[in-house]
């Protein structure tokens, strides 16, 4: 017997009209009719409450109708693979997602996630350099050379720490860490191919090398940057105690105009 036959039969020995049926399964009496008329059937959660409410087994109440049986089992089998589906994709939106909104939120924090950070663009910018004539202790690194008398010398741009890079004729700075050795008297400056925190690589320039429209934001003597670096790491140490405050002075980009337009350029 087919389950519209089922129940309607058994609907009728419990006495129970279709909108009575209706309202235990909260659903409208026109779904119950397409039930017994064979155009629709119930899902398997609907099964079961039929069952109890009919008190029928559900074995008994799907006894004969392969067909629906099939269908039934078929449903389900495209459910699961649905849900599978869906759970890959909330996974995947999820990875994606996050994945993004870190790379957006980390940035200029860590060398090794900027380089492979695919947000980021790879920009160029100026910086001034200490040379031999104007360097002072602090802007020596030491280094071992002997390890058995462990002695060290002092080098000059191994690496050149926290310097300030300017990208554009807004400004625009970051503080880069990068080596490329000792600076030639004549080309003081370094043009600096960086991704972030990442500098894949430098070249040595003159003054005139660089842009007007970024060198009119720039320091020509490098002493000017020499303790911007260390001011703005005691500012943020100051700032521990207030959230607000040290979360404004945490901007890994920051602005520098200097307001000394190279008018010599200009006339010429």
């Amino acid at each position: 017997m087919e389950l519209s036959e089922q129940l309607k039969k058994y609907r009728k020995q419990q006495n129970l009209t279709q909108k009575e049926l209706a309202q235990r399964l909260n659903v409208s009496d026109k779904t119950i009719s397409s039930w017994e008329t064979g155009r629709t059937y119930p899902d398997i959660s609907l099964l079961i409450n039929l069952s109890s409410i009919l008190e029928i087994s559900l074995d008994e109440f799907l006894k004969g109708d392969v067909m629906t049986v099939e269908k039934i089992d078929k449903d389900l089998k495209l459910k699961r693979v649905y849900k599978r589906w869906l759970i890959a994709l909330a996974a995947i939106f999820l990875i994606f997602g996050g994945g993004y909104v870190f790379l957006s939120k980390y940035q200029y924090q860590n060398v090794w996630v900027d380089r492979f950070n695919p947000i980021l663009k790879t920009q160029i910018g100026y910086a001034a350099l200490p040379t031999e004539k104007t360097a002072i202790a602090s802007d020596y690194t030491k280094e071992l050379v002997d390890s058995k008398t462990k002695k060290y010398e002092k080098i000059l741009g191994s690496p050149y720490k926290h310097m300030v890079v300017t990208d554009d004729a807004w400004g625009h700075s970051s503080y880069q860490t990068f080596y490329g050795g000792l600076a030639p008297y004549d080309k003081p400056y370094a043009m600096v191919e960086h991704k972030g925190m990442y500098v894949s690589r430098i070249n040595f320039v003159d003054w005139e090398t660089i842009p007007k429209s970024i060198r009119n934001n720039m320091f020509k003597d490098y002493s000017n940057y020499r303790d911007m670096y260390k001011f703005w790491v005691e500012s943020d140490k100051k700032l521990r105690h207030d959230p607000k405050a040290r979360a404004a002075n945490d901007v890994k980009i920051f602005t520098v105009q200097t307001g000394n337009y190279d008018l010599e350029s200009t006339k010429k």
